[in-house]
């Protein structure tokens, strides 16, 4: 096994959506676009999201998880991780996690605007994910690769 490849790290902590894939109950697969935080220090990934959302009803059942972060620019790039993901309890409203996933993606300024509408109203849980298998490619700086870690 090889320890976590760095290279895409700057790439990882620029605001940018991710796609989240998940599997039912009944074996679907299920993705959906959301905001993270990347946390270089440990190699893992950030979540704040509605505790009745689908992806959370899907975790508790199988925590298989992927991410897929990528650009939508030429030359592009882009990170894609399969793991385990951990679901926090309820936080209620958790603003403190919420804000630190808006003010990385918006900015600190969006805040004030963002706590009072309805995606801030609900209660939430803390999605982590703790990549097993890494691929990623930057086309440029003629960069890829794929590695499983410990």
């Amino acid at each position: 096994m090889a320890e976590r490849p760095r290279e895409m790290d700057e790439f990882l902590n620029e605001p940018r959506m991710a796609r989240i894939s998940t599997v039912s109950a009944g074996g679907l697969p299920h993705s959906v676009p959301l905001c993270y935080k990347f946390d270089s220090g440990a190699g893992t990934f950030f979540i704040s999201t509605g505790s009745d959302s689908v992806t959370v009803k899907n975790l508790k059942h199988n925590p298989a998880v992927s991410l897929c972060i990528d650009d939508d620019e030429f030359p592009f790039r882009a990170v894609i991780v399969e793991g385990a993901a951990e679901v926090s309890g309820e936080m209620g409203t958790d603003h403190e996690g919420l804000r630190s996933v808006i003010d990385q993606f918006f900015g600190p300024d969006m805040w004030a605007n963002y706590k009072d509408g309805p995606v801030a109203q609900k209660i939430r849980v803390r999605i982590t994910v703790f990549p097993a298998r890494w691929k990623w490619w930057d086309y440029r700086r003629k960069l890829g690769g794929s590695v499983k870690v410990d």
